[in-house]
């Protein structure tokens, strides 16, 4: 996984064609939007880890301005798809860093056509405005008040992962809610997760204490994580 992420993340200064980079952008788009944890998780990081490594490079106008809102879009169609609740964590991470970047404008390039779009102020103001028409089109049954207060969210507790988290999770049971679906596996997947982290966590102690666990309990897998 670290070299792949390592490959990716360089190519953004190793003058690869456009056409080539935007093959390596569909890839990890394909993974993120796996229905296999491992890989959409797989994904999920590697589009992070681009993302943290563009912030100040002077490639990275040119890639928000290609990217930003594609990437933006395809992250939001998992976010609000069930079958993905499992990785809403590293969604959460994602999208708080995306609209991070919009708020704190380390976006200096417009992400619209000036001529299409001669009344907008900045990024901030049309980034919020895309992301309610996005979330409006997909889910007309909810009100505008509650996408107003979703997207107001995305702005306002971005620094705070727990929070953004949360704020997203309220969202799509929201959206459940007025499809009139089953919210159970919501929140199981999400438990799931939770008691995965926290055996792996324990195990990890467990390791750095002589005599709890047996040799055979200690494999190469669990040393190297």
């Amino acid at each position: 996984k670290n070299k792949v992420k390592e490959a990716v993340v360089s190519t953004q200064s190793t003058g690869i064609p456009p056409d080539k980079f935007k093959l390596v952008m569909d890839s990890i788009v394909w993974a993120f939007k796996h229905t296999m944890r491992n890989v959409a998780d797989t994904g999920l990081t590697i589009v992070l880890t681009l993302l943290q490594n563009l912030d100040g490079k002077d490639v990275s106008q040119s890639f928000y301005q290609t990217y930003f809102l594609n990437i933006l879009q395809h992250i939001f169609s998992v976010v609000t798809d069930s079958t993905n609740a499992a990785q809403l964590s590293n969604q959460s991470k994602v999208l708080a860093y995306m609209f991070s970047l919009v708020e704190q404008k380390k976006i200096s390039v417009a992400l619209y056509n000036l001529e299409e779009h001669p009344g907008e102020i900045d990024n901030v103001a049309f980034v919020k405005s895309y992301t309610q028409d996005l979330l409006k089109k997909a889910f007309p049954n909810l009100q505008e008040m509650q996408v107003s207060v979703f997207v107001d969210g995305l702005y306002a507790l971005n620094q705070d992962n727990a929070a953004f988290r949360e704020h997203l999770r309220d969202f799509i049971v929201q959206i459940k809610e007025c499809a009139g679906e089953d919210m159970t596996d919501l929140y199981l997947q999400e438990k799931q997760e939770q008691l995965k982290q926290a055996a792996a966590a324990k195990l990890k102690y467990q390791m750095t204490v002589p005599g709890i666990l047996n040799p055979h309990e200690v494999t190469e897998e669990n040393m190297n994580d």
